[in-house]
């Protein structure tokens, strides 16, 4: 996320959102600190002067990746052989925009956007352990 300190004047120190930083300063040898007040404000990865109406999108790039990959054939040692090729990843991507990015965002994916079809959810990952089986008890023989 896309944030900045900004300071504030010592009179806004108890509303809600501003923080306290003690800064030090060395003045003719003498160690000095000051307090300064400020809040942190979201703003766009683009214009940085903008604050208001920021959002964070979530992009998805396409990049060209090294990967290695087994040839079917083995080397002097038995082991398989091993090569590199290029292959095409998605990188996923986040950057905050305010409403001018996004537009032109949106404006630029248009035509990728019109050929595109909606994409599968990936699989969910499977997460902690399996549950363990119910013991199965043998019905009475009585």
């Amino acid at each position: 996320m896309a944030v900045r300190f900004v300071q504030v004047a010592e009179t806004e120190k108890d509303e809600e959102g501003v923080q306290e930083t003690v800064t030090t300063v060395v003045v003719n040898g003498q160690t000095v600190e000051t307090r300064i007040y400020g809040r942190t404000v979201i703003h766009c990865d683009l214009e940085p002067d903008i604050t208001a109406d920021v959002h964070s999108v979530d992009i998805s790039v396409p990049t060209w990746v090294e990967e290695e990959y087994e040839t079917g054939e083995q080397n002097e040692d038995g082991s398989n052989t091993i090569a590199v090729r290029q292959a095409l990843r998605n990188e996923r991507r986040t950057v905050d925009l305010g409403p001018d990015g996004l537009k032109a965002l949106q404006k630029a994916l248009e035509p990728f956007t019109a050929a595109s079809r909606p994409a599968e959810e990936p699989p969910a990952k499977k997460r902690g352990r399996p549950a363990k089986k119910a013991a199965q008890t043998p019905p009475n023989a009585s």
